[in-house]
């Protein structure tokens, strides 16, 4: 498998973040991290991996000390929590 530049690591943890904060009611209806011309990559209802993903995003931003995107996943996990995960 080929690896992933910490540019293209950055890239797809930043918009895999503008994709499920941009509107938070779509998001838990349909939780879409990755979106292109081609292929929409999205975590189904009742598994318990959008926590997991949102926990992920929120470690790597912590990371980038970017805490104000932190504090948007946070809302969104208990919102996430609340409705099943």
């Amino acid at each position: 498998m080929e690896d992933v530049t910490r540019e293209e690591r950055d890239s797809l943890m930043r918009s895999s973040y503008y994709l499920i904060t941009r509107n938070f009611t779509k998001t838990l209806n349909r939780f879409i991290v990755y979106q292109d011309s081609k292929n929409t990559i999205d975590i189904p209802h009742g598994e318990g991996q959008r926590s997991m993903f949102i926990e992920l995003l929120m470690e790597y931003f912590v990371g980038l000390e970017e805490y104000e995107k932190c504090d948007a996943l946070k809302k969104l996990k208990e919102l996430v929590i609340t409705a099943g995960d």
